[in-house]
């Protein structure tokens, strides 16, 4: 998977080659479109091309190279318009993707990482279907003296903090983050796009330490050794390093991390430092090599995690549209509506099997935003539904341009 941008601005060549250095992708700049145009017939399907539409107003070749990138991606991309909230040129309507630069570094990095993401996902070809959840046997309760009603089974762990556990499936999954809680210090949680790793591996700390020592999560893109270093050199309570998911990595934090388990587990035994790296199925033809060989030793050498996917968890699909809408009920109760109606649980019921952990947030959150209604009905849920990484990303940059303009977040340092 290779990227090439057409370009004529500096500023713009040195901000995107800031934030492709060190990433999985080879990338190319040019700043004659006919040498671009000459390349494209060269290009496979999940390559990359990036348009500046700051050139749009002298060569007009949105469209010329739309076509030309029909079995490639075409990515329109521009900067935050000086003294603006947004970009100076709207996205072009045959743009399936479309990306605006904060000056910002690190909101930019993150913006184009989803876009790279998302492109390189329509380009992988599922290789099976989602595995369905094996039901495990469940041991039967002993009988007690003089009662008179026993339950004859019952699932051996219901109570959870930060997961769902309804389902059969996620019964089962339970029992496996308790048994990796009690001693693995590598974790490998396998998924499906969108599911969430990260409140497994809360879940995980919590059964490791009660929560006496938080989840410590981790930049992805920018692990670093000394860090790690420390961490390991805590107390004996186990402690838990969420560190993103596989195709976050950049070939900077591959190598901290690779140096980081060679001295923390090979030289101290005892470490209390516990690493948890997320995967997401199918997901190999845009993970970089060197993650791949991370993630085979988190296979072979730690305790792996298959998290079920939505398709084998309708029984809490319910629990979590209602826990969702509470906290975004709490969260913003400016929000016109204020009841979620049993025909949306039902709507989002019969269509678990598409659905995915983020999305059904997602789904619930746009259609609360965007409704003037008390209540919440399927009829939202299918009008307010579009959660597309485009729309989302838009939707995002307008927002964050908006309120944070001149800071990294809503905090300054």
């Amino acid at each position: 998977m290779s990227i090439h941008i057409l370009t004529t601005d500096d500023k713009m060549i040195d901000q995107l080659t800031q934030l492709l250095a060190g990433g999985q992708h080879m990338f190319t700049f040019y700043t004659d479109l006919e040498e671009l145009i000459a390349t494209l017939p060269k290009l496979k399907k999940p390559d990359m091309v990036f348009y500046d539409l700051q050139l749009e107003s002298t060569l007009w070749a949105f469209d010329a190279l739309h076509y030309g990138t029909k079995k490639t991606n075409l990515i329109a991309f521009e900067p935050v318009e000086e003294g603006s909230k947004e970009g100076a040129h709207r996205c072009p309507k045959n743009a399936k993707h479309y990306l605006v630069l904060s000056s910002d570094s690190r909101r930019s990095k993150v913006r184009l990482q989803k876009v790279i993401l998302e492109v390189a996902k329509k380009s992988v070809k599922k290789k099976v279907a989602r595995k369905t959840a094996k039901k495990k046997a469940v041991p039967a309760l002993a009988a007690v003296e003089g009662a008179t009603n026993v339950v004859s089974s019952v699932s051996p762990v219901t109570i959870t903090r930060h997961l769902t556990t309804r389902s059969p499936a996620m019964q089962d999954f339970i029992t496996e983050i308790c048994s990796a809680a009690e001693s693995a210090s590598l974790v490998l949680i396998d998924g499906e796009d969108g599911a969430e790793f990260e409140l497994v591996a809360r879940e995980l700390n919590f059964r490791a330490n009660g929560d006496a020592f938080p989840l410590m999560v981790l930049d992805p893109m920018q692990l670093c050794a000394a860090q790690l270093h420390i961490l390991s050199k805590g107390k004996n309570t186990p402690c838990y390093c969420y560190i993103g998911l596989s195709y976050e990595l950049t070939s900077h934090s591959v190598d901290q991390l690779a140096d980081s388990l060679k001295l923390i587990f090979k030289e101290r035994v005892n470490s209390p430092l516990r690493l948890i790296l997320g995967h997401v199925a199918d997901s190999e033809t845009y993970v970089s090599a060197t993650a791949m060989d991370l993630v085979k030793m988190f296979r072979k050498d730690g305790k792996v995690l298959d998290l079920p996917g939505m398709c084998d968890r309708k029984e809490d699909v319910h629990v979590i549209a209602q826990s969702v809408f509470t906290t975004l009920r709490v969260a913003h109760p400016f929000l016109c509506t204020r009841t979620l109606s049993t025909k949306a649980i039902e709507f989002l019921e019969e269509g678990h099997e598409s659905l995915d952990y983020s999305r059904l947030v997602r789904v619930i959150r746009n259609a609360m935003a965007l409704t003037q209604r008390d209540t919440l009905t399927e009829k939202e849920l299918k009008n307010f539904s579009d959660d597309s990484p485009t729309s989302q990303h838009l939707i995002e940059s307008l927002a964050d341009e908006t309120f944070f303009a001149e800071q990294s977040g809503a905090v300054n340092e």
